[in-house]
């Protein structure tokens, strides 16, 4: 597939059989990156279910069919090669998908999304706008909500699941040397990295309360039922194959923690749907009255409230150092530093001193922002409120 031919999307090879497929991972073993592409449903379910995976070579474009695959594991080698790239558009969901398949989270992986962006090509784009700025190409996403699981697929599906990869496969080539030029690709790199480091499947449920709004005004032991509930909710969306929400929303979580219910009436007053409550009404009621009995010691440590007054116009002073920085490099600025990571960096040592950079500003951003934003903390008169 020569990065000259743009226009010509080409027949794919489908892929439908365990023993074609080892045959085409034992290939692809041998290139130095592939371009790599999902089409999933996920409407009503916890897990994505995959309709198609698109492979992208320097010859060929595939198909594999997830509905008639059965032996996963030379693809999962595939995954894990550490010498062969795995190019992702936006990878996250499609590394979920690739995790369900295989069992193993591809390493390492090159993002185009991000790629682009460091590139100084526009904020976060999809990929339709990735194809425009890197290749000039105009593409159709019309498929995009397609049923990707009802078999066959329409000749409209397979020449938009392949023009995924295809493109894919030469926008990574184009990247790759425009960010050689700019002295960034150690940025991309690194970037890449931490997204996988960030986003590894776990099993461990301990810090899903965090998420949930307005978790930091409850008080301590009520904290801690949060942390247990929300634990029995994942768990439980898991087993049902259901979105979170449709075993308890977030609010019901929060008032499940708040007012501790002892009744199924109680349930329904937080907001526990009929449904959940006929099936782990008694179970959730349990969980919370065990939870009411654990000692302090086995607490979480309570979550931070939010920021001071006057520690919130210090963070809009590091706001601007950030905009500043990221004008001057030509990439968006909440891909320079996310507001949390700078809220990070104000807690470690708020209001005197000394501060640390948290983890999302070492690497290549240290020397770009961090120092300066250190400097700034050190400079500021920050008084003790």
């Amino acid at each position: 597939m020569s990065i000259n031919i743009l226009h010509s999307i080409p027949k794919p090879i489908w892929i439908t059989t365990d023993s074609d497929l080892a045959k085409y991972c034992q290939l692809w073993q041998a290139q130095d990156f592939i371009a790599l592409d999902t089409e999933f449903m996920r409407t009503s379910t916890f897990y994505p279910k995959a309709g198609l995976v698109q492979v992208a070579d320097n010859q060929d474009c595939y198909l594999v069919d997830p509905l008639t695959i059965t032996d996963w594991s030379p693809f999962a080698e595939l995954l894990d090669n550490p010498q062969l790239v795995k190019v992702f558009h936006a990878c996250s969901e499609d590394l979920e998908v690739c995790h369900r398949l295989t069992g193993t989270t591809p390493f390492p992986v090159a993002d185009t999304q991000i790629g682009a962006a460091l590139g100084s090509l526009g904020g976060i784009m999809g990929f339709q706008r990735l194809v425009k700025a890197v290749l000039d190409l105009d593409i159709d996403k019309g498929e995009t909500r397609s049923d990707w699981l009802h078999r066959p697929l329409r000749p409209k599906q397979v020449e938009y699941a392949v023009a995924d990869v295809f493109y894919l496969y030469q926008c990574y080539e184009r990247l790759m040397v425009l960010l050689t030029d700019m002295g960034r690709l150690s940025w991309w790199q690194e970037d890449c990295a931490r997204i996988l480091a960030l986003g590894q499947i776990t099993e461990d449920y301990s810090q899903q309360y965090r998420k949930i709004k307005l978790a930091w005004k409850l008080r301590p032991q009520e904290q801690y039922i949060l942390q247990q509930v929300a634990i029995w909710r994942e768990q439980t969306a898991r087993i049902w194959n259901v979105p979170r929400s449709q075993v308890v929303a977030d609010n019901v979580l929060w008032n499940m923690a708040r007012y501790q219910p002892v009744h199924q009436g109680d349930l329904a007053q937080a907001g526990m749907k009929a449904h959940a409550r006929q099936r782990v009404g008694d179970e959730a009621l349990a969980l919370i009255a065990e939870s009411m009995l654990v000692e302090e010691a086995s607490w979480p440590d309570a979550l931070q409230k939010p920021l001071a007054p006057h520690a919130s116009e210090q963070l809009k002073v590091m706001k601007k150092v950030v905009t500043a920085c990221a004008d001057s490099l030509e990439i968006p600025a909440d891909m320079l530093v996310k507001k949390k990571t700078l809220e990070a960096l104000l807690r470690s040592g708020y209001p005197r001193g000394p501060y640390s950079l948290p983890e999302p500003l070492l690497g290549w951003r240290k020397s770009e922002v961090g120092d300066d934003l250190l400097l700034n903390l050190e400079q500021a008169d920050i008084g003790i409120e």
